[in-house]
């Protein structure tokens, strides 16, 4: 009986509670139930690509990709950066546009709710490939391992800075001469803080996860064929390279550098011989660590661009993701098909300094720092090659996750493929 089942129970999803929720792109598909059969071995990789050029804010709303944490306030930029030297005129043009009067403007004409003098929207594109690589090798009693690393390309490239001052009657507006000046040592300024806008491309491995689990396959059941669940925990490793924190646009490749313990649960009731209902709920809990990072230095500071850094330590909060799926298994010999909504959830980043220079109630209200949350819809369709009573069984997917609604992340949605290989050793 188990042997007719393999090629039925098979399909594997290439995601759990592993490096894969990020603020950049729609969330990867989670994994369903794994197969409980001893010495099991399956290899899957996944490649998917995605582009956008649009943002969703704090509200929800749509604006140009990296105005995601809100317009850029240049006439707060300087105030609170340490050690300024007012004799330079790069500080000396931050002090006295700080002390501009006459901030924001009604517009009725913009597409920004107001005129906002000394604020930069920032248009750029952002583009990733990524590869999801998996090992799992099944032990006995129902307890496996799973190693997983992701291979990513990220890129943000054909920036161009907007400039939101309003160029009518009004004052201030894009005449004001410190306004000018500003503009003119703009590049300078970003200079003599150590930091660049230069279009961002990184290359490379995300976080490597370890997880143990053990998984049962329920099949003496009266109503349903089966009840299949699957636990996993273990341990995410901080092998991605962490932003670099003197380019504006770098991303991280992984966590930024935390350390990581991961869980998940999976659970899935099969009907009709062909009918899946599943669900699925993941988290990850970080450890604490310690880096030098750019901080806000004043409490109407807005965007992603800082000029202070300092040392501190930084709490980051839990990633959850959770979700469910139908699928519609095995309709056409090996052909199934699945429809899936999960959501995900990161909560706020927490920082710490003693450095006096730096308020830590300022440094926490920053937009950046708030977490983020996406809701997901993916679909996926697989065709299984497994033949009954075969030791060797291949799969070919292909898939589509469209983000529909989130806070703070990018609004891209990604499509790829997958193939699979399994091996039964206890043939």
């Amino acid at each position: 009986m188990k042997k007719q089942l393999l090629p039925i129970l098979l399909l594997t999803q290439l995601a759990g509670a592993i490096d894969n929720a990020h603020f950049y792109r729609a969330t990867n598909l989670f994994q369903e139930p794994r197969f409980e059969r001893s010495y099991l071995t399956s290899f899957d990789v996944a490649v998917a690509a995605g582009s956008t050029r649009k943002g969703r804010n704090f509200n929800g709303d749509t604006v140009p990709l990296l105005d995601t944490y809100g317009t850029h306030n240049m006439i707060e930029l300087g105030i609170g950066v340490p050690h300024k030297n007012k004799t330079t005129p790069e500080d000396f043009t931050l002090i006295e546009l700080s002390r501009t009067p006459g901030r924001d403007v009604p517009d009725p004409c913009s597409c920004y709710p107001k005129y906002q003098f000394g604020h930069f929207s920032i248009y750029g594109d952002f583009s990733i490939i990524e590869a999801n690589i998996f090992y799992t090798q099944n032990i006995t009693h129902g307890f496996f391992t799973q190693f997983h690393i992701p291979i990513r390309q990220l890129k943000i490239d054909d920036i161009c800075f907007k400039d939101l001052s309003p160029c009518n009657d009004v004052c201030p507006n894009k005449n004001t001469p410190i306004w000018q000046t500003f503009l003119c040592l703009f590049d300078k300024i970003l200079k003599k803080y150590c930091l660049s806008k230069e279009p961002f491309s990184e290359t490379g491995v995300g976080d490597a996860s370890f997880l143990a689990g053990w998984t049962h396959n329920h099949q003496d059941t009266e109503f349903l064929d089966f009840v299949d669940l699957t636990i996993k925990f273990g341990l995410l490793s901080p092998t991605g390279k962490t932003r670099n924190e003197d380019k504006i646009f770098s991303l991280p490749l992984g966590y930024n550098g935390h350390w990581g313990v991961p869980i998940s649960f999976d659970i899935a009731f099969g009907m009709y011989d062909w009918l899946t209902f599943g669900g699925h709920v993941d988290a990850i809990f970080f450890a604490h660590t310690s880096r030098n990072m750019r901080l806000k230095t004043a409490p109407f500071q807005s965007g992603i661009i800082k000029l202070a850094k300092g040392k501190v330590d930084v709490e980051r909060g839990s990633l959850w993701n959770a979700g469910a799926y139908i699928k519609a298994d095995h309709l056409a010999r090996g052909l199934s098909l699945l429809f899936a909504y999960s959501f995900a959830n990161q909560n706020s980043i927490s920082i710490q300094t003693c450095d006096p220079c730096f308020d830590n109630t300022i440094i926490n209200c920053d937009e950046m720092l708030q977490g983020w949350k996406m809701h997901n819809l993916h679909f996926w369709g697989e065709y299984d090659f497994t033949k009954e009573n075969s030791q060797y069984g291949t799969r070919l997917a292909v898939f589509y996750n469209l983000q529909v609604k989130g806070k703070r992340v990018f609004k891209t949605n990604t499509a790829g493929g997958s193939i699979g290989l399994d091996i039964n050793w206890n043939f």
